[in-house]
């Protein structure tokens, strides 16, 4: 269908939407939600900062005992956690709820529930099977849908203000972010995991999908 009408298909589409889940989009995002909460609430910004800290900390920690010693979840399917779904649905879920925070309190809980199942969508759709397995992106959507309910309980009773101007302004930084060349970070996290683990190079697939796909070939 799309060759024929020189569209790009739907799973082409979704294949270049994953691509805005890494952190050359992502971690914009979060500096963004931290520089709307530096001038509205010091007390929201340290948590924003412990969270993303513990959020990128566990996908990170997966990958590095992955990559370096191939230890993995092997009855779930996970080699690893993804990244790109947790990255997404935590800046998304929270960047969300605090906008909608800025003009209608009442709806911040409904918009954060929004921006949980756009999350979601995004990693079982985008992400899978593109850049991680399904189980990979729903564990990625897990870790960042708590830690962006964890965040969002946490300063539930702070007053967080946001001015429309740093509003406009993070999102036209955003979009700026979204068109430049994309970075992945698997080639530092190889080098950090080699080095930490002596291996002499990096694990890449699980041997557990290479039987699985040798017995299918079969």
């Amino acid at each position: 269908m799309g060759a024929e009408t020189g569209l790009p298909d739907w799973g082409t589409m979704r294949a270049e939407l994953a691509q805005y889940g890494g952190i050359t989009v992502m971690i914009p995002a979060a500096i963004i939600i931290a520089v709307w909460l530096r001038y509205s609430n010091p007390r929201a910004l340290r948590a924003w900062i412990i969270t993303v800290g513990v959020a990128y900390s566990v996908v990170a920690l997966s990958k590095l005992l992955f990559k370096g010693w191939g230890l993995s979840f092997q009855h779930l399917d996970i080699a690893v956690i993804s990244g790109h779904a947790m990255n997404t649905c935590l800046m998304l879920t929270v960047a969300l709820s605090l906008v909608v925070r800025q003009f209608n309190p009442a709806v911040r809980w409904p918009a954060a529930g929004a921006g949980l199942l756009a999350g979601a969508w995004f990693g079982a759709y985008c992400v899978a099977p593109y850049i991680h397995p399904l189980n990979e992106a729903l564990a990625g959507v897990t870790v960042g849908a708590v830690a962006a309910i964890a965040f969002l309980w946490r300063i539930e009773t702070t007053h967080v203000r946001v001015s429309p101007s740093f509003i406009g302004g993070g999102l036209v930084v955003l979009l700026a972010c979204a068109l430049v060349p994309k970075f992945n970070a698997e080639l530092l996290l190889n080098r950090v995991a080699i080095t930490l683990s002596g291996a002499d190079q990096a694990h890449q697939t699980p041997s557990w999908r290479l039987d699985a796909a040798h017995t299918k070939a079969e």
